[in-house]
């Protein structure tokens, strides 16, 4: 090879065309990498419209809608208030309506002829992500060119292109959220910085030629410092937590001006460059400025102060080095007389500002603290959480990841080497730093890590081309080729054949189950519930949905306003998609409420946990509720009911007062979780499972043993493999768990371990059409469920399910539940959403036998899923047989009372009168009693505030001779109030809520269970 020179001498033409190659072989390099980027992220954007709506993957892109469509209506202005999320208090949504939805109004705006439909913008919305996360390679590429030339600058945009990390998961279609905005407009602001400050070494502008007005001289230094003053602002403007790029900038200075005094240099010149960009930086945060308070998540002081303060820092350590240069001072003692002046600011901070000190601490230990203790909000939402498997990021950067960690130290080590370093390449080691531990301290920082890392590989692939030498001019040798051939296929194979792969990642962009389920139920709720302003008056409402309304800390909502209670994982969808309050949203606002209300352990702390937040004229009137609430296997089966507990602040609870686990597989981890009656207690349990009945345990037991394995207690099935246990009668169940300690009553699906009572105040009233049923992650925790209790899932056959078995997809295929095994897991139909009104209630005054319950129960029918239900209700006569019942379902009057009265156009009605029956006695004979009544809707809502009125009469007297003879109506009462009926209908990340593993549960019981002969009616399998 060392001929080839020779060789192409002899063909010109041949030398020419690879010549051109050479000059211009990154072109169409780019242009393929740019067209697999915005394929590989746009190709499924099909999947996004769904009957012709268009759906969005996660939670966050459903505000940002909104809030493009507020600019869209409003343009250019974007949103200082708004009072359609967090009741009752409204929301300045700092990090949203800002320029990101601004830039994507104005495409919108423009693409549709300056009145776009909401389609358009959702379109344009839905395709932004991509465009962005593409359009990140132009900046990588010149970064990576200033650090290895062309060739280093492809380098970086391949690494960014085959990259599976969070930058590629948020610039998928559908996922329009500003991260992806914020990687693409950080990594141009730190290149903006890098020829800023290059620049500046080149020029070497002194203090002195700013008083000369020496234009000429400072023109190059002072434009390319306010080019990246303006790249920096807009960061900023898209995201006001980007002061996170500020405090990384004012290490970098610091730590950058101490180096090069120390090795007989001025740090003056890149300290003018620090001055003019960070003085920028603070005007214009100035002019966006709309809370005085400190705070990063707004446009705050926080942002011009800090730029402030690090323009003002460059300044004088400038002017500190000339200071101890011109007294002839150690120059080593420069650093100590910097960071003696940093201690003496954070003493005196301490002291008169403990607060804002405080303040900064928490801010830095949150994002970059490694160590630091997750709050119950960042243990809660999946993007806060830690990296706690650092194989992640192997899987996502491959040997990138290491190659740049080694090009970092090499530029590192180089600082103490070579005195003539540049700054640019310290730069992106610090940045690069900052950005390694803010990704491991909350996963959501990831989004920033291929750039450093796509940066600092290209930096060390120039070190290797350069150190070949592909361009001696003896030729090039057969080791220089393997050498470079060798270097590929070491960073970019395990980018291609890791799994999972970039191109893996982008297959699968879809908007997910639950945006479906919840847009399906809250449909519901828009066409079927009174407008904001209209409940209890009717109308089309007087809150204004893309109004302008003045920033205040407390909106004052006016009458008929009202809120819809739900978890803040669903917030934003019900704002956008059901046009309604939530009490709390994704801005983690209201939790608290929210976790307070759906824990509540009765009717009674539930109404106080909203009545303590509802105005006298605007009160919570909706609670919206879906499987994943009540769902205790997270991950990926999807259950969120982990989270609530975190934010529980009535009582000192967590997770294992509500479920436990039996480990079926300890070497697996593979468990089955059973539920304490306080989980079935529970409000949301109560609504979703329940429906406000009351529901009466079964004569059912849950057993399990307690073992050991490497010195650690934890719960396993029992030794005769029988979880469950059936008896005859509730007695025989309860003497079996009496003296046995590790088993308890029910506690699995739908089976409590003792009376849930009814609810009084709460009722069903509409839901979605689409099915729990339908969800593979909803199964999936089923499936562990009934494995564990012996219930197998059989295959369908074709895909289909007989008439009594439940269809259930599963990882692609279809199995089958028998339907008594369905009715043990889940009491009711489990509709993907399910809403509920909150109604003062009808009242019922009644007589029958004296000292006795009485029973009253009514057949609904949900006529969304054709669900059917029974709902009851007890109460005690007094000495008189006098009693009186709240009850929340109405049988009639309900054409009377809909959505243009200002009131609910319920969906689940009633299908028989409410039937009273009671046990007595007449004449010293055991007796029967029963009786009927209508309760209007009128009445359920509080429009008719008489009383509904019913009297038990005695239907039957029981014969001596025959004590267990039955009357027949007697019978059909008795199963009318004991049958579990249920009619299903056929029937699939997120984000926001997410449950991290824990620790294999030690068990809490220890006594071993007593002796007792098991009664012959045990069953080993239902």
């Amino acid at each position: 090879m060392s001929q080839s020179r020779g060789y192409l001498d002899d063909y010109p033409e041949l030398e020419s065309a690879l010549d051109w190659v050479q000059e211009w072989y990154h072109v169409p390099t780019l242009l393929v990498l740019l067209g697999f980027m915005l394929w590989n992220r746009a190709r499924n954007v099909s999947n996004f419209v769904v009957d012709g709506e268009v759906l969005f993957s996660g939670q966050d892109p459903w505000y940002h809608f909104r809030s493009t469509m507020y600019v869209v209506e409003n343009w250019p202005a974007t949103m200082p208030f708004d009072p359609w999320t967090y009741f009752p208090y409204g929301n300045a949504s700092g990090q949203f309506g800002t320029l990101m939805d601004q830039v994507f109004a104005t495409i919108a705006l423009v693409v549709g002829l300056g009145s776009p439909s909401e389609q358009t913008v959702g379109m344009v919305a839905i395709v932004a992500p991509a465009v962005m996360g593409t359009a990140a390679a132009i900046p990588t590429y010149y970064m990576g060119r200033r650090l290895s030339g062309r060739l280093g600058g492809v380098t970086a945009v391949v690494v960014l292109a085959l990259s599976a990390g969070t930058f590629l998961q948020r610039g998928l279609v559908g996922t329009y959220d500003h991260q992806v905005a914020e990687g693409l407009l950080q990594v141009t602001a730190v290149f903006a910085v890098m020829v800023a400050i290059s620049v500046a070494e080149r020029d070497k502008p002194v203090y002195e030629q700013f008083l000369e007005r020496d234009v000429d001289a400072l023109r190059d230094t002072v434009g390319y410092s306010l080019l990246a003053g303006v790249a920096m602002a807009l960061y900023l403007w898209t995201w006001p937590p980007a002061v996170l790029l500020l405090g990384i900038l004012g290490v970098f200075f610091l730590l950058w001006l101490t180096i090069e005094f120390v090795r007989g240099k001025s740090p003056e010149h890149v300290g003018i460059a620090g001055a003019v960009m960070m003085g920028s930086v603070a005007v214009f945060e100035l002019a966006v400025i709309n809370t005085l308070s400190i705070t990063a998540t707004e446009h705050s002081l926080l942002q011009p102060l800090l730029a402030f303060a690090i323009a003002g820092g460059t300044v004088f350590m400038a002017w500190l080095a000339r200071f101890m240069e011109a007294e002839d001072y150690d120059r080593n003692l420069y650093p100590v007389t910097v960071g003696g002046i940093i201690a003496v600011v954070a003493v005196l901070m301490a002291i008169l500002t403990p607060d804002l000190l405080s303040y900064f601490v928490d801010q830095v230990l949150r994002v970059v603290g490694f160590t630091s203790s997750p709050s119950a909000t960042q243990t809660s939402v999946g993007e806060a959480t830690p990296l706690r498997d650092p194989g992640v990021l192997y899987r996502y950067y491959g040997l990138a990841l290491f190659v740049a960690i080694t090009g970092a130290l090499y530029i590192a080590g180089k600082q103490l080497l070579d005195r003539d370093a540049p700054a640019e390449q310290f730069l992106v080691v610090v940045w690069g730093a900052f950005i390694l531990a803010a990704s491991f301290t909350q996963i959501r920082f990831g989004v920033y890590l291929v750039f450093p890392v796509a940066a600092l590989t290209a930096f060390v692939v120039g070190r290797v081309v350069e150190w070949i030498d592909f361009s001696a001019d003896e030729g090039v040798e057969f080791y220089q080729v393997l050498t470079a051939i060798a270097l590929v296929f070491t960073i970019v194979g395990p980018l291609v054949f890791v799994a999972p792969s970039a191109a893996a990642v982008g297959a699968s962009a879809a908007p997910g189950n639950e945006a479906q389920g919840w847009n399906d139920g809250l449909d519901w709720m828009e066409e079927n519930t009174p407008a904001e302003g209209a409940y209890g008056t009717g109308g089309d409402g007087t809150l204004e949905y893309y109004g302008t309304y003045q920033n205040t800390d407390d909106y004052d909502y006016q009458s008929g306003e009202y809120g819809v209670m739900s978890w803040w994982d669903y917030g934003h969808l019900i704002t956008v998609e059901g046009e309604r309050i939530p009490n709390a949203n994704p801005f983690q606002q209201g939790t608290d409420v929210a976790a307070n209300f759906l824990l509540a352990p009765n009717e009674s702390q539930a109404n106080d946990v909203l009545n303590q937040v509802d105005e006298d004229d605007a009160k919570t009137r909706y609670v919206a509720v879906d499987w994943k609430m009540t769902n205790v296997y997270g991950g990926m089966s999807g259950g969120k009911f982990f989270a609530p507990p975190r934010f529980y602040d009535v009582s000192n609870v967590s997770a294992s007062d509500y479920y436990r686990s039996i480990f079926t597989n300890p070497q697996t981890g593979q468990r089955f979780k059973y539920r304490t009656q306080a989980y079935y207690d529970t409000t949301v349990v109560r609504l979703y499972e329940f429906h406000g009945s009351a529901v009466q345990p079964q004569p059912v037991v849950l057993d399990w043993r307690l073992a050991q394995q490497n010195g650690r207690q934890y719960r396993a099935p029992p030794s005769d493999g029988r979880t469950i246990k059936t008896f005859n009668t509730m007695e025989q169940a309860r003497a079996y768990v009496q003296n046995d300690s590790t088993a308890q009553v029910g506690g699995f699906g739908s089976v409590p371990s003792e009376r849930v009572p009814a609810m009084e105040h709460y009722r069903y009233v509409g839901s979605s059409e689409r099915n729990a049923y339908e969800s593979s992650s909803h199964n999936r925790g089923m499936l562990v469920e009934s494995q564990s209790i012996g219930v197998r899932f059989r295959p369908a056959t074709n895909g289909t399910c007989s008439p009594n078995a439940t269809a259930m997809p599963l990882n692609g295929r279809t199995f089958c539940m028998p339907e008594a095994s369905t009715n043990l897991m889940s009491q009711n139909n489990p509709a993907w959403t399910k809403v509920f009104e909150r109604v003062p209630g009808a009242t019922v005054e009644g007589t029958g036998p004296a000292n006795t319950t009485v029973t009253a129960s009514v057949r609904m029918r949900n006529h969304q899923t054709n669900e059917t239900f029974v709902y009851r209700q007890q109460a005690q006569t007094d000495a008189n047989g006098n009693f009186e019942m709240t009850l929340p379902y109405s049988t009639t009057g309900y054409d009377q009372w809909g959505t243009e009265e200002g009131y609910t156009n319920v969906s689940v009605r009633a299908e028989t009168q409410y039937q009273f029956t009671a046990r007595g006695t007449q004449n010293g004979s055991p007796m029967a009693f029963a009786g009927t009544t209508d309760v209007s809707e009128g009445q359920v809502i509080g429009e008719n505030e008489t009383a509904a009125t019913v009297e038990l009469e005695p239907l039957f007297e029981r014969q001596p001779d025959n004590e267990s003879s039955t009357n027949s109506t007697d019978e059909a009462l008795s199963n009318e109030t004991s049958t579990n009926e249920t009619s299903t209908n056929e029937t699939s990340s997120g984000d926001s809520t997410t449950e991290t593993a824990t620790p294999t549960e030690t068990a809490t019981a220890t006594s071993t269970p007593g002796a007792l002969a098991e009664p012959a009616t045990i069953q080993a399998r239902p």
